[in-house]
């Protein structure tokens, strides 16, 4: 699949039809100094890639994107009525329009055509119109058939910024920056699956390692709101059975009262019958009253957890404080403080029955003791009554301590069965590990692993000539990390990409890497294009004249589409210091600093 055309309806944009083999160079003349970086990032050259990648179906946050930012005083974004639409040579052979405005810009239309469109005219008709994005992505899915994404848990998505690299996209050749704040998970698996390997066993490992760990902080839970250990299983049974005995003979004792030979008229009148009403409403009121108050206590024990104080340890300390730990605080506080609410919002709702019921319950009781009063008011001083109300209180008391160990004993059983879940998770990890570490013991196996990592460092070497390797392992987490690619100089000395000159190493790292990957997937229907912006930029003019000598070389024997932004101070020059201009049919888009009309859409903003 390759770049055929983008244009918009505005006039001032820059229409441009692409060369669907060879170089494609966007080109900036700038006439300021090369210090000057502003003035050549504002013509244009890497918001040209943020809309191919919009027209590509990335789901825009409109508070970060350009294109939704309102300025002045307008109510609305200024380019509000644009519409774009990118041609896209599929490897069928047919061309595909994508539309995508900025005013309704979830809803996609879609026209295949057998040929090429004439200038930048849209097509007349549309196979699909103004669908949704969701369904949009699934449709183009359809519509370029690549091969390595059937039956896959991704999309295209998961690659395209690969082929469409942002000058922030240099830092790390397979970690992307849009991944820099995301889960391991979120890139690995994919890139595992690039290389040859099998990505879904890191993504059940991932899933894993989550679901464990969510069991976990369960269990901690339980056992911190109801202050219970497993150890106290049968601690708490044996404790179940002395109260259960001691209820029993209360209750005896209780039995043993005679009211029939102390006042047979006032069993008659149903004494025996309100004293067994009472009884149960009393023993009711006081379940109910030690749910409300549990409850009350839960809704009361609000998260807490102060980011401040932890940074400021770190800080007085002299101790490092990482973003990415930061990051993992937030979110943990994030979670708890939303499972914390929708608990309360459960709780509350609980509470208010519970009242409602107490209520019921003290107005009955109070109309029962009222009649009790009246048949027993003579017999309140007696030692019987007083026993009995002992008796009674006790018997009460006792319940509600049954309550409560039946509550940790029901507790504890959830967590021995949560422990359980936990350790059959573990036996998956362990099997999945297992087949990892069987195929990192036979790397050498993977044809595709071995053709793409034979290919990067073929690359590598004509471009730098220096060798540079890619390898991974697995780490102490049994996940797999990619490791940096090690570069070695003809002084068997291993260069630190990570110190200043570590930019240009790693840019190069990076399109030696993306051109091995659309070269080794080229005998299947996959990407056939990669977009490489500002790549020229601050390198040693051999390597310039290298790089490009590369990408002529494989564009031709690939059948490939490279695109590259580049400033004219960072042309390659020849023997007599005299810049190297592309030709005429090579640039694709020039653009220039003399006035607004050289910028991308012909004003500046």
């Amino acid at each position: 699949m390759k770049l055929s055309k983008l244009y918009c309806n505005a006039k001032g944009f820059k229409n441009t039809t692409f060369n669907l083999n060879g170089l494609n160079v966007v080109y900036a003349d700038v006439a300021s100094k090369i210090e000057d970086k502003k003035n050549s990032h504002d013509l244009g050259k890497t918001k040209f890639a943020e809309i191919l990648d919009f027209l590509f179906l990335k789901e825009v946050d409109a508070k970060r994107h350009f294109l939704f930012k309102i300025k002045d005083d307008y109510d609305v974004s200024i380019f509000h009525n644009y519409i774009f639409y990118l041609e896209l040579l599929l490897n069928s052979g047919q061309y595909l329009t994508i539309k995508r405005g900025v005013a309704n810009n979830t809803k996609i239309s879609f026209s295949l055509n057998e040929q090429q469109t004439k200038e930048y005219f849209p097509p007349a008709n549309w196979e699909l119109e103004n669908i949704g994005i969701k369904q949009a992505k699934k449709e183009l899915s359809k519509f370029l058939a690549l091969d390595f994404f059937h039956n896959k848990s991704y999309d295209f998505r998961k690659a395209i910024n690969y082929c469409l690299r942002s000058q922030n996209d240099y830092d790390d050749v397979y970690k992307l920056s849009k991944y820099a704040v995301g889960k391991d998970k979120e890139w690995k698996p994919f890139m595992f699956d690039l290389l040859g390997f099998n990505g879904k066993l890191l993504t059940i490992k991932y899933n894993n390692d989550e679901q464990r760990e969510e069991i976990k902080n369960y269990i901690d839970k339980l056992k911190n709101e109801y202050s219970v250990k497993t150890e106290d299983r049968d601690d708490i049974v044996a404790q179940i059975k002395l109260i259960e005995n001691d209820s029993k003979e209360i209750e005896e004792r209780i039995d043993q009262f005679n009211f029939y030979e102390q006042d047979k008229e006032l069993i008659n009148k149903g004494i025996e019958e309100i004293e067994t009403s009472i009884s149960n409403y009393n023993t009711l009121a006081y379940n109910l009253s030690f749910e409300i108050d549990k409850l009350r206590k839960s809704i009361t024990n609000n998260f807490s957890f102060n980011l401040d104080k932890v940074q400021k340890v770190f800080e007085e300390s002299e101790l490092y404080f990482p973003e990415q730990l930061k990051h993992d605080y937030e979110r943990l506080i994030s979670f708890n403080k939303s499972l914390t609410i929708e608990r309360n919002k459960l709780l509350k709702k609980s509470l208010n029955i519970k009242e409602e019921e107490l209520r019921d319950t003290n107005v009955e009781l109070q109309k029962l003791n009222n009649k009790k009063e009246e048949l027993l008011s003579y017999l309140r001083e007696t030692d019987a009554f007083r026993k009995f109300k002992f008796y009674q209180k006790e018997l009460v008391k006792i319940e509600g301590q049954l309550i409560t160990l039946k509550e940790k004993l029901k507790t504890i059983d959830i967590i021995i069965n949560k422990e359980k879940e936990r350790g059959t998770i573990l036996k998956e990890i362990e099997g999945t590990v297992d087949e990892l570490r069987n195929i990192y013991q036979h790397t050498e196996n993977n044809s595709n692993y071995s053709d793409i990592r034979t290919k990067f460092s073929n690359y590598y070497k004509k471009i730098m000539d220096e060798d540079a390797r890619i390898s991974w392992n697995i780490n102490t987490n049994n996940n797999v990390d990619f490791l940096p690619p090690k570069v070695q100089t003809k002084g068997e000395l291993i260069k630190d990409t990570a110190k200043d000159e570590g930019n240009t190493y790693r840019k190069l790292l990076c399109v030696a890497f993306d051109l091995a990957v659309l070269c080794s997937y080229n005998q299947e229907s996959f990407f056939r294009f990669v977009y490489h912006d500002d790549v020229l930029s601050q390198q040693d003019n051999g390597i310039k004249n290298r790089l490009l000598e590369l990408v002529r070389d494989l564009t031709k024997r690939y059948n490939l589409q490279y695109i590259l932004s580049v400033i004219k101070s960072d042309l390659p020059i020849d023997g007599n210091e005299k810049p190297i201009y592309f030709s005429n049919s090579e640039i694709i888009l020039r653009l220039h600093d003399k006035d607004q009309t050289g910028t991308l859409f012909g004003f500046e903003f």
